[in-house]
């Protein structure tokens, strides 16, 4: 099981999913201003972080694995919070109709069907070669705005320790899988929050990809911020977690 960090108590437990070529470390100054009557988990991919041993990178095998590091864990009454690629893999988990799952909070996350890229961004991530150069060349190329030193610093060493497998697996044959008929129409309340500056999975690109599959969906756009708002606006984004954690906690 792949849970990297536990804090916090009560219902419900958000359970925090990181962004491709990170891990749970682009949670580290969102954790500390959550509320604490609600758990947060941190989850690492297969791959990336703690999990950078577990294999299976294609999306079936990463929808698996998240949901038995949340069954493993107990857990009956979870917000999943999915950033980026694993975004797609919370619509795809909720496909699956879990009991434990109540709502989802997806940032700027993949869509279900196969995931545009440019060719200029689809040629880094496969020529990757695990440099601290090129990693601060993917770091800044996300954000939009200035990262706290410590956490650019985090964020690039993730990208170098990434398992080139799992970092391969991605622009080679996962991001172009096709599971929009599979996520169908989610029953679930969902927020779906991304920068108006995000250079890969943009507003339109939600609106068009993403939202028809949550009809009960709410997007919200936050101006002047990239692609990697838990480490560009920690303190919005947890605000904003705060608030649908308490919305979703009364609604149930």
């Amino acid at each position: 099981m792949t849970i990297a960090s536990d804090s916090g108590q009560g219902d419900p437990t958000l359970v925090l999913m990181h962004f491709f070529g990170s891990s749970h470390h682009e949670w580290k100054a969102v954790l500390p201003l959550l509320d604490e009557r609600y758990r947060a988990i941190t989850l690492d991919m297969p791959g990336f972080g703690r999990a950078s041993e577990v294999t299976g990178f294609d999306v079936a095998s990463m929808t698996r694995h998240v949901e038995q590091c949340i069954e493993s864990a107990e857990l009956d009454n979870v917000i999943l919070v999915g950033h980026s690629f694993s975004g797609r893999i919370a619509m795809t988990v909720a496909a699956n109709r879990p009991a434990w799952l109540r709502a989802l909070i997806l940032i700027a996350p993949s869509p279900p069907g196969p995931q545009s890229i440019s060719e200029e961004e689809h040629r880094f991530q496969l020529e990757f070669d695990f440099s601290e150069a090129q990693a601060r060349q993917f770091i800044d190329g996300a954000s939009e705005v200035s990262l706290a030193p410590t956490l650019y610093q985090q964020a690039v060493e993730d990208a170098i320790n990434a398992n080139p497998a799992a970092w391969r697996a991605w622009p080679m044959t996962t991001y172009a899988e096709d599971w929009r008929e599979a996520v169908g129409k989610l029953p679930y309340p969902a927020w779906v929050l991304v920068g108006d500056k995000d250079p890969s999975l943009p507003p339109r690109t939600q609106r068009e990809q993403v939202m028809p599959h949550l009809p009960q969906g709410k997007l919200q756009v936050f101006p002047g911020y990239g692609h990697l708002l838990p480490m560009e606006m920690p303190e919005t984004l947890a605000e904003e977690l705060n608030a649908i954690a308490v919305q979703a906690s009364s609604s149930r």
